[in-house]
C-alpha cells in the first residue's frame, strides 16, 4: 500500500510538471517528488525490514534527497528569477 502511494505521488508530480505553466510552478512539483515518495518508500522499508541495515541506508538516502533537493530547488529558483529580470537580492 505504501509503495502504491509512493508511485501515485510520483505520477501526480510528473503530471504537475507536464501541465505547469511556469518554471517556478514546475519547481514546486519537482520538489515534491523528492520529499513525498522517499518518505513513503522509507516507511514501506521500515514495515518490511524492521530496524536493520537496509533501513538505515534508506534513512540516509531519504534524508539526503529531502535536504539536498531543498538547496537545489532554491538555487534553481534564484537563477530562474534572475533570468526573468526579477530582483534576487536580500
Amino acid at each position: 500500500m505504501l509503495l502504491a502511494l509512493a508511485v501515485l505521488s510520483e505520477v501526480v508530480c510528473v503530471l504537475g510538471v507536464l501541465c505547469s505553466a511556469t518554471v517556478l510552478d514546475r519547481l514546486h512539483y519537482s520538489g515534491a517528488t523528492t520529499s513525498v515518495a522517499p518518505l513513503l518508500l522509507l516507511a514501506a522499508l521500515v514495515v518490511d525490514e524492521g530496524v536493520k541495515n537496509p533501513t538505515w541506508n534508506g534513512v540516509v538516502d531519504a534524508a539526503a534527497l529531502l535536504f539536498l533537493n531543498a538547496v537545489l530547488t532554491h538555487a534553481t529558483a534564484r537563477v530562474a528569477r534572475k533570468r526573468s529580470g526579477g530582483d534576487v537580492s536580500l
